[in-house]
């Protein structure tokens, strides 16, 4: 494992971070949870909307029989559409902590942003949370860079502490079409110089497009099983959350086409090339994965190993 700091946190963090948002039973978490641990992985992301807080409660479960709380780093994200303003944010903070059966998150995390709400008010409420000893630092998840910017210059105005983490996509093939609504892709020129120019730390959901750098047979079965899954709550004609619906496109074909020959000459597997872009990047730059079993997890530590120059960077991402 390889592992960065973030300023104002006093643990480092692994540069894989464990989405928490598909275990159901405490037995398998437990075992995969517990690898996590093996192969040097700390961070765990959590959102108070996910399984509709049992995710939560199976990682409060888990960290209290390992009594490795001051080990890891628990990331909690909150105020998800519709419930985005300052009071359910505080209030479903308080849910999340009895949850994971702490006192305090490590990293806090906005899951979306309402713009009809002034950003002042949204820093004011993650500054009292963080003077009540609740969080440690904090973020936004789905944020755009003006509004991301706005907040900063605000809080800097008012002697306040600023948000520090940007948590939206950010993987070699750019989002053509949001995953789910509110969804906001960092793979765009203006965010990523932002990113370099401030050094602030980015945490990349959906790191490897869903699978979309798997070999087309398996991306195409993960497409059907997704589509398959959604078909419950999606409104006719809307696109699934899979990799074709949501990354599919003719310069992602190509991105992939230039990953493809690179994983050749590092002797990697495409996706393992795909892992390990954002890695790379000159910023603090973590990527969350979502394994379901420890297998899932073994395929992923390969990206750790893999170093690419910023010009292969920029030519992965067609820059050049």
């Amino acid at each position: 494992m390889k592992y960065d700091l973030i300023n104002g946190l006093d643990k480092k963090i692994s540069k894989l971070i464990m989405g928490n948002d598909n275990q159901t039973d405490f037995d398998q978490a437990s075992k995969l949870w517990d690898h996590w641990i093996e192969v040097g992985g700390n961070a765990f992301d959590n959102a108070h909307i996910y399984g509709g807080g049992s995710m939560e409660t199976l990682l409060g479960k888990w960290h209290r029989k390992r009594n490795n709380l001051d080990e890891i780093v628990i990331i909690s994200k909150g105020a998800h559409t519709p419930n985005c303003n300052p009071k359910s944010l505080s209030k479903q903070l308080t849910e999340s902590l009895d949850r994971l059966q702490t006192d305090c998150a490590d990293i806090y995390i906005m899951h979306r942003d309402n713009l009809d709400i002034p950003v002042d008010e949204f820093i004011d409420v993650l500054n009292q949370e963080k003077q009540k000893g609740r969080i440690k630092i904090f973020g936004g998840s789905n944020w755009t860079l003006d509004r991301f910017k706005n907040g900063n210059k605000w809080a800097v105005s008012k002697n306040k502490e600023p948000l520090s983490i940007l948590n939206n996509n950010l993987a070699l093939c750019k989002m053509i079409n949001p995953l789910w609504s509110g969804c906001i892709s960092s793979n765009d020129n203006k965010i990523l110089e932002y990113l370099e120019e401030t050094q602030t730390a980015h945490l990349s959901w959906s790191s490897q497009g869903r699978g979309y750098f798997l070999p087309t047979e398996i991306c195409q079965s993960i497409e059907d099983k997704i589509t398959k899954d959604e078909s419950s709550w999606r409104k006719p004609g809307e696109n699934s959350s899979g990799p074709l619906s949501c990354f599919d496109s003719e310069d992602n074909r190509e991105r992939r086409k230039r990953a493809d020959k690179l994983a050749s000459e590092f002797s990697v597997t495409t996706q393992n090339i795909a892992g390990a872009w954002p890695l790379n990047l000159s910023f603090p730059s973590f990527a969350l994965i979502g394994p379901r079993k420890v297998e899932e997890i073994d395929t992923s530590l390969p990206s750790l190993d893999i170093t690419i120059s910023k010009e292969k960077l920029d030519w992965l991402n067609l820059k050049n």
